[in-house]
C-alpha cells in the first residue's frame, strides 16, 4: 500500500509506506501538510515502515514540533522496531513521542 491520507471520522490517518527516505520525503510532506490543514487529530500509521533515514526522521521531527506548536494532536499507530530504533539512535524518541 502506498502512503496516503484517510479521514476516519474523528482523525486523519496517514499510512507510511515501507520506506521513508530522502527519495520519498517530498511526497510524504504533501500528505503531512494536507492532514495538518484539517485541524483534526493526526495518526501516523507506521505498521509497514521498515526503513527510515536521516531525511525521513528530520521531516517527521519537524512535523511533530510544528504540530505541537499549533496545538494539533499527533500520534503513532503501530510504530515498527525500525522506527523506534532510528529514533532512539538519534536521540529523537522523546520528540517523536515514541
Amino acid at each position: 500500500m502506498e502512503d496516503g491520507v484517510a479521514d476516519s471520522g474523528m482523525e486523519m490517518v496517514i499510512e507510511c509506506n515501507e520506506a521513508l527516505d530522502i527519495s520519498l520525503v517530498s511526497d510524504f510532506k504533501v500528505f503531512l501538510q494536507q492532514a495538518s490543514g484539517q485541524n483534526s487529530p493526526i495518526v501516523l500509521d507506521a505498521s509497514q515502515l521498515v526503513r527510515i533515514d536521516g531525511a525521513g526522521l528530520q521531516l517527521v521531527t519537524a512535523f511533530f514540533q510544528e504540530a505541537t506548536e499549533s496545538g494539533l494532536s499527533v500520534s503513532w499507530r503501530n510504530p515498527t522496531e525500525a522506527l523506534i530504533y532510528a529514533a532512539d539512535l538519534t536521540g529523537l524518541k522523546e520528540v517523536l513521542q515514541l
